[in-house]
């Protein structure tokens, strides 16, 4: 009985090498990729004299070729956003860390719209502009330059 358990072992594990695929074209180029990390350096309120780079990192998921969706984080995680796009418009809702003039932390709702060019094939910018939903915090532009991998 022992030798029969055994030898149906052999024959499963010897029928599944023999089943298993080998395909060469296992590995999918960033262009056929649905899911890709991003990484952007980003600079909040660029029309102003005063801006200061930031960095934030994220994930952008493919849907088709035109239409994709994701979302990214700033590196210091103040702020998380959800965004959207089509061709080279994009949307984002994102949430805020503000510290307020009497030193006490609010959680503050933004809204971004602005559009994407590519500018080599895995590089590009974004130009958006950025509402906020509190009147504490002024609405600016935002430039960004992101990679994909």
């Amino acid at each position: 009985m022992k030798l029969l358990i055994n030898c149906i072992y052999i024959v499963l594990l010897a029928s599944s090498f023999l089943f298993s695929q080998d395909d060469s074209n296992a590995i999918a180029g960033s262009d056929e990729r649905a899911i890709s990390p991003i990484i952007q350096i980003r600079y909040d309120n660029f029309a102003n004299e005063d801006f200061t780079p930031s960095s934030a990192i994220g994930i952008k998921l493919r849907i088709d070729e035109d239409r994709f969706t994701g979302f990214d984080v700033n590196t210091d995680s103040k702020e998380t956003r959800i965004f959207m796009g089509w061709k080279w418009s994009m949307l984002g809702l994102s949430v805020k860390e503000v510290t307020l003039e009497d030193d006490s932390v609010q959680n503050v709702n933004m809204y971004s719209f602005g559009v994407r060019y590519t500018l080599l094939n895995n590089v590009n910018t974004v130009v958006e502009y950025i509402l906020s939903g509190d009147s504490n915090t002024d609405d600016f532009l935002r430039l960004s330059i992101g990679v994909e991998f």
